[in-house]
């Protein structure tokens, strides 16, 4: 009778000690599913807020940034009115995403060519002043932006990020010239300085003279190049 007793109580433990696992491996289980759920919230929200970063970029440079609104924006990004604060918490967040984004842009585009076509320093400057012609909007949006008292400040840390940069791709365009980053570097800047100029005023004066240096002393090194490769 006594083992009996001991062999019941054993079992009734034994039953509540696999209830009690059973109910905490599901709490386990429900948890991990709500982590992922809001881990793929996350994702998903992420990405329609870079694809809004480029919509309201868009705007912007369209309308000009001290007319647009955020309706303007919504209506862009076709949300309801004040949708798009699901996505940012202020205008101005969405200013400086979109100032971030327009600097980026501009950066590959330029830079892209740079690398694409600098065996070819003739078609890499003429590529450069088609690009400037092209990305002259988004240049006078994000000159905006830095101009802006309401802005300015805040957007600085992007143009030092940007500016960080450079000796890596006068490093890389040296690289490939054979010269040194020293000899090759004040073209580099003397040519971002005219494309940036160029894009801002649409002034052929500002940019002509500075590009047709470059490409003198690009072309110069480029033949040193090919002269030391005989």
């Amino acid at each position: 009778m006594v083992i009996l007793k001991i062999y019941n109580s054993y079992s009734s433990n034994r039953l509540i000690y696999f209830v009690k696992s059973d109910i905490l491996l599901r709490e386990k289980l429900d948890n991990a599913q709500k982590w992922g759920d809001c881990v793929l919230r996350e994702e998903k929200k992420a990405e329609k807020r870079q694809e809004l970063v480029g919509v309201c970029l868009g705007c912007f440079v369209e309308k000009g940034l001290t007319v647009t609104t955020t309706k303007d924006l919504c209506k862009a990004a076709k949300l309801q009115n004040g949708g798009i604060y699901y996505y940012f918490s202020t205008k101005e967040e969405i200013v400086l995403a979109c100032a971030e984004e327009a600097i980026s842009r501009i950066e590959k585009a330029a830079f892209g060519i740079v690398f694409e076509d600098i065996s070819d320093i003739q078609s890499m400057m003429d590529h450069l002043g088609e690009l400037a012609d092209k990305m002259s909007p988004t240049m006078r949006f994000l000159v905006g932006v830095c101009v802006s008292r309401e802005y300015g400040e805040k957007v600085k840390p992007s143009l030092v990020r940007l500016a960080a940069r450079y000796p890596y791709y006068t490093g890389r365009i040296a690289e490939i010239l054979g010269c040194t980053d020293e000899e090759v570097a004040p073209f580099v800047h003397l040519s971002i300085l005219a494309i940036n100029n160029y894009m801002i005023f649409a002034e052929r004066a500002l940019f002509d003279p500075q590009i047709e240096a470059v490409k003198k002393e690009l072309s110069r090194l480029a033949e040193r190049k090919g002269r030391n490769n005989r």
